[in-house]
């Protein structure tokens, strides 16, 4: 039996730093776009914006991100995700999961402008989602993505993801049906 190819590591950031970095990356100018699913257009309920080198664009599911400059918060946040993986990183993709109800379909990130050489990189902030991988005659995989979690996929040209609704996510704390996930990953350049 094979499983997903991933590296979960906890805690890189304290529940302090994530609390506040929350609060910064909240702030992004996150948009719902419209995006296209077997040739069919739709408004998912999570929110995304990103930010990358500038030389750079990625596109997915008939939607082209052209990222805005690194700011501060996001310079340092990929300088230590960097460091822990051994990768260097020019794009990320902040998807904002406002409540429960918002999710990401299963989906596999083959997209021809990212280098498949190097592993792409969730790293978490809010609410605890799960991460759900499944391949065609496998058992699924779940995977808790806590705050301040870091998570790394490695070649997953055989495995969906996906972040299912979550009934857990709705209204338990202040902030708990808040929930974004930083997914860095490098594009190639164009």
């Amino acid at each position: 039996m094979s499983s997903p190819n991933i590296t979960y590591i906890p805690n890189l950031y304290s529940q302090e730093e994530c609390n506040e970095m929350f609060t910064k990356l909240s702030k992004c100018p996150f948009k719902q776009r419209i995006i296209k699913i077997w040739g069919k257009s739709y408004r998912p309920l999570r929110k995304s914006c990103s930010y990358g080198d500038m030389d750079i664009e990625y596109e997915y599911s008939g939607h082209c991100e052209l990222p805005l400059p690194w700011n501060r918060t996001l310079s340092k946040i990929k300088s230590d995700v960097e460091k822990k993986t051994g990768f260097e990183y020019n794009f990320v993709l902040l998807n904002f999961y406002e409540s429960g109800q918002a999710k990401i379909g299963a989906h596999k990130d083959d997209e021809p402008s990212l280098d498949q050489s190097v592993d792409i990189a969730t790293l978490s902030f809010g609410a605890c989602r799960d991460m759900i991988f499944s391949k065609k005659g496998c058992k699924s995989v779940r995977q808790a993505l806590e705050a301040g979690s870091l998570l790394l996929m490695h070649d997953q040209k055989e495995w969906t993801h996906a972040i299912p609704l979550s009934a857990l996510c709705e209204r338990t704390s202040y902030k708990s049906y808040l929930s974004s996930s930083l997914v860095f990953f490098t594009a190639k350049l164009r």
